[in-house]
C-alpha cells in the first residue's frame, strides 16, 4: 500500500498559502514568502494584463518567479451566475493570457468570490484546469477529495490561533497532513495587518518536517501518487487471478 502521508524529503506535513486578484501588495507578500522560504500561489484575473508591453509582461514573471500563477478567471466573474458559453470564454482567455505571461501551462484556479457549481466544475474540466480552490474554510488539515472543490484550512487572518496546533501535531499519525492558508494581499491595509502575515509566515517557516509547496505541486505529487497506488492494486488483482502473490511495483524483471 502506498503511504500518503509521505512528502518530498521525507517530510510528513506540507504548507501552502494562496492568494487571489494579483494587486501590487503580491509583491511585498512575495518578498516576505521568499525571505522564510515559504511558497505560494497567486490566482491572477487576466484583464488586469491586456495592452501591457512583453516588458511589462517579463517583469510580471520575474515577480512572481518560484511561485505559481493560476488562473482566478479573466474578470472576476461569479462563475455559478454565468451561462457556461461565458464561463468558459472567463476561463480560456484566463488561461491563454497567463501562460503568455508565465511562459508555461496554467492548469490551477480559485473560484471567483467562491462562487461555483457543479456546471461551473464541468467548464473547468473542458477547459483543463485540474484543481480550483474555493473559499470554504475547513479549519481542518485535510487533503482534498476533490482537487476541483478544493477547500482551504483557513484565511490568513484565522491562521496564527491554528499555526501552534499545526505544529504541535507534527509527528502525530492520526492528524490531517495539509495546512492551506488563503486571502488577498490587498487585505494587508496597515502594518500591523503585515506584522500579523509575517508572524504567520515566520512560525511555519524553516521546518525539516514540513514540506513548503504551491498548490499544483500538491495536485501533482498526490495524483502520481494515487496513480501508483492504482496501479499497484491492479497489479494485485491480476497476480490473484494468476493464482501468484508475487507483484513488484516498478520491476523491470521478466
Amino acid at each position: 500500500m502506498i503511504e500518503y502521508s509521505i512528502y518530498p524529503g521525507g517530510r510528513r506535513r506540507i504548507v501552502t498559502f494562496s492568494y487571489d486578484d494579483g494587486p501590487e501588495q503580491d509583491a511585498r507578500l512575495i518578498e516576505l514568502f521568499n525571505r522564510y522560504g515559504v511558497k505560494g500561489t497567486f490566482h491572477l484575473n487576466g484583464k488586469h494584463f491586456l495592452g501591457l508591453s512583453r516588458a511589462k509582461w517579463q517583469a510580471i514573471r520575474t515577480r512572481y518567479e518560484g511561485h505559481e500563477i493560476a488562473c482566478h478567471t479573466l474578470q472576476h466573474g461569479w462563475l455559478e451566475r454565468m451561462p457556461e458559453i461565458s464561463a468558459v470564454k472567463e476561463v480560456v482567455r484566463d488561461r491563454q493570457i497567463l501562460e503568455d505571461i508565465a511562459q508555461r501551462p496554467v492548469v490551477g484556479m480559485s473560484y471567483p468570490n467562491g462562487s461555483f457549481s457543479e456546471t461551473a466544475i464541468q467548464v473547468l474540466q473542458a477547459c483543463g484546469i485540474v484543481y480550483s480552490r474555493t473559499t470554504n474554510s475547513t479549519r481542518k488539515m485535510a487533503l482534498p477529495q476533490d482537487f476541483l472543490s478544493w477547500n482551504p484550512t483557513c484565511h490568513h487572518r484565522d491562521a496564527l490561533v491554528l499555526c501552534q496546533r499545526f505544529l504541535d501535531d507534527l509527528d502525530s499519525y492520526w492528524t490531517g497532513p495539509l495546512f492551506y492558508i488563503w486571502g488577498h494581499s490587498h487585505e494587508f491595509r496597515t502594518e500591523e495587518d503585515w506584522v500579523h502575515i509575517e508572524s504567520v509566515v515566520r512560525s511555519l517557516s524553516g521546518n525539516e518536517k514540513i514540506w513548503y509547496a504551491t498548490n499544483l505541486e500538491i495536485f501533482d505529487y498526490m495524483s502520481a501518487q494515487r496513480q501508483r497506488d492504482l496501479q499497484l492494486r491492479a497489479c494485485r488483482r491480476a497476480g490473484a487471478r494468476a493464482g501468484t502473490q508475487r507483484c513488484v511495483y516498478g520491476s523491470r524483471g521478466p
